[in-house]
Formats: structure tokens, sequence, C-alpha cells
């Protein structure tokens, strides 16, 4: 069993569920058997088809807080709903399929103590199916180190949301994670970036992503509503930095949202997302005042194709997309 250190400041792990408590429970034990004490654990059970109760129980140094939300609100909320509750000094969010070394909280406290200037640690992360936590291959770009979060987001994202340990000041400075249902994590961590806080590498495999065998296969509703909430977590980054004068300074969030910005507008054009569509172009040159007449005619051409629906509009306005590299 872990001791308790005299001078270790409190973790909070904040653990989102929602069914699969076999997968739960494997999550639970994993944060349980952290060598690392004392441990807040709560979990957020989102509107299971029945409550969830963990097997383990509170001890000295650890303890176990459950609490469920009488409505399916998303990964999103029910980290802010953990957030809001947690009282530790330091912040990690744990998804109910992924596991942790033995050792994780121990080695990623002891970075953060170390380098007290960094708002966030992470780890390195091996992606694994099955019973065997060595089955797969590291996480893309896990074994390079950096130590900021812009402009490390613009080449794809290293770290997974387990592998990382949030300062309660960071945490603070982000701000609510969005109750959006996809990239929530980005948005989070594109604001960290905006706030330019500082991280640190930890070049250990410390962390274990689950890879589902057999993915489902969304529906064309579904596939919508994801398509959507991207789109208004993209635009709460757009809106991040028209709030932040510096951030319009920095040629690496610009770019960031560029990236993100231009497949998001193919994807809404083909969803027949045409005013999603202008309302992107209009935040996008707001920000890139040099690119205002790309934008301006692809926002002309996705008008012309809604009302006027004249042939070869989707090729213009593949064309006019061209003005946006």
């Amino acid at each position: 069993m872990a001791s308790i250190g005299k001078d270790n400041p409190l973790v909070s792990v904040i653990v989102p569920l929602r069914n699969r408590f076999n997968l739960v429970d494997e999550a639970v034990d994993a944060v349980y058997k952290q060598n690392y004490r004392p441990i807040e654990l709560i979990l957020v059970d989102d509107c299971s088809s029945q409550a969830y109760r963990p097997k383990i129980q509170a001890h000295a140094g650890f303890t176990v807080a459950v609490i469920r939300h009488q409505e399916n609100q998303g990964p999103g909320a029910s980290r802010e709903t953990g957030r809001q509750r947690a009282t530790g000094a330091y912040l990690a969010y744990l998804d109910s399929d992924d596991l942790w070394h033995p050792t994780f909280l121990e080695k990623m406290v002891l970075q953060l103590k170390e380098k007290p200037e960094t708002g966030m640690c992470y780890c390195k992360t091996r992606q694994f199916s099955g019973a065997d936590l060595n089955s797969g291959s590291l996480r893309p770009r896990n074994e390079q180190a950096f130590d900021a979060i812009l402009p490390t987001l613009l080449f794809g994202r290293p770290w997974s949301t387990g592998a990382c340990l949030w300062t309660r000041r960071a945490a603070d400075q982000i701000g609510p994670w969005s109750d959006g249902w996809t990239n929530e994590d980005i948005e989070y961590e594109f604001r960290a970036g905006i706030f330019g806080i500082q991280i640190s590498h930890l070049p250990e495999v410390l962390c274990y992503e689950r890879e589902t065998d057999d993915p489902q296969q969304l529906s064309q509703a579904a596939h919508k509503k994801a398509l959507l909430q991207k789109f208004y977590s993209i635009k709460a980054m757009a809106m991040t930095v028209l709030e932040n004068k510096r951030a319009l300074k920095e040629p690496t969030r610009v770019l960031f949202l560029k990236k993100k910005m231009r497949p998001m507008v193919t994807d809404l054009f083909q969803a027949e997302e045409y005013e999603k569509v202008i309302e992107l172009c209009k935040l996008m040159n707001k920000i890139v005042k040099p690119l205002s007449r790309a934008w301006l005619l692809t926002a002309l051409l996705l008008a012309s194709a809604k009302y006027r629906k004249f042939p070869g509009a989707t090729k213009f306005f593949q064309l006019g997309c061209h003005f946006l590299t």
C-alpha cells in the first residue's frame, strides 16, 4: 500500500464515465494502486443506464466521490463537474478506459515540483488493445519533448488527456472545460497555449491509452451532431484569440486556427451547413486581415451555392479554399 507523504500535496483525479463499468473498474483500480498519496478520486457518472458504485472504498489518504449527471452531457461537461469539485493542488483527467503505471502520480508531481515554472507535465503514452499493456505502439510524436503547447498543437497532439498533470494555478487560469462532445480537450489545451502556460515532458511510458477493436459507426444524424460540436469548439478557439490582443499578434495561434478551420469549412459545406461556413469565414477574416479577400470570396461562393445552386459550385468553393493555404 502507498505511504502518505507528509509534505505531499493533494492530487485530484477526475474520471468521467458512462456505462462500461468493467473498464471503469480497471481505471479506478489503476488510480488506487498509485504509490502516491494523498489522492482525491472524483468519478463523474454521465447518466449511465445504472448508477455506478465503485468497489474501492475510501481510506486514509484516498477519498472517493461519485457525482451523477441526471442527463448525458458529454466528456467536457463531466470533466468540468469534476474540476469544480476538486480541491487538490494538482489535477489529472483520466478517461474511464485508460490506465496509469503505479508510479504515474509520484513521478509527475516530482517533475512539476522540480520545474515550478511549468503548469502542465506530460509523459509518454502507449496505445494498447486487449489485456497486454505493451501490445501497441507509442502515441505519435511521443518521443519528442516540448516546452510550449503552441506551436506544438500545430503538428498534432503528442499527449493524451490522461497523460497530463496540471497545476491548480494553470487550471484556474485556463478556466472551465467546454461542454462540447468532440475536440473539447484540444480547445482546452489551446486556451492554455493562449495564456502561455509552459509544459514539461517526462520521457517515460506511464499512461496507457486503450484502442477500441471495433469502433461503432456513427449514424448520419450522430455524425452531423459531432460535426457541429466540432464547429462550436473551433469557434470558441477563434473567439478566445479575438478576445486576447496578444494572441492576435502571435502567428502560431493564427496558423493553428487556419489548420483547424480549413478542413472544417469543407466538412460543413459537404453537410450543407452553409451558414456555419460563412460564420467561420467571417471570424477568420477578423483574425487574419491579409486573407480577407479570400475568405470573402469563399463566403460569396457558398452563398451562391446555397441560393442559386449554380453548376460547379463545389469546384469554385475548393478553388477559394486554396487561397487559405
